[in-house]
């Protein structure tokens, strides 16, 4: 099916784009790091408790939010782990960008109509 086909091919041009190449580089060199990952992984799992109490209606104490600070200046300023989460950001945006135009070219969230 060309559908299929035209995914395929969106799926090799986005292993070529620049997003994905600095994505990659900057997931190699965190995961030969042993410190940033640590750093990524403690931050990661703070940042999930953290949403899931907010989804859950559960405001973060005082405490939680000043960690969840420490650690978000410790991220901006380790180098190898922010090169990663931005590189891992903008590939996301790409991704988010390319489920919007498919989502809005089929107009599959216009109920009004």
């Amino acid at each position: 099916m060309a559908t299929y086909d035209k995914a395929y091919e969106l799926a090799r041009e986005l292993k070529e784009s620049e997003e994905y190449k600095e994505y990659q580089k900057a997931k190699q060199a965190i995961q030969a790091n042993e410190a940033a990952m640590s750093i990524l992984r403690d931050f990661r799992e703070k940042q999930i408790r953290l949403e899931m109490d907010l989804l859950s209606g559960k405001e973060p104490d005082e405490k939680a939010k000043e960690e969840m600070q420490k650690l978000t200046d410790l991220v901006n300023m380790h180098g190898e782990v922010k090169r990663f989460m931005d590189a891992e950001r903008r590939i996301l945006i790409v991704m988010s960008d390319i489920q919007r135009i498919l989502t809005g070219a089929l107009n599959l969230l216009d109920y009004n109509r």
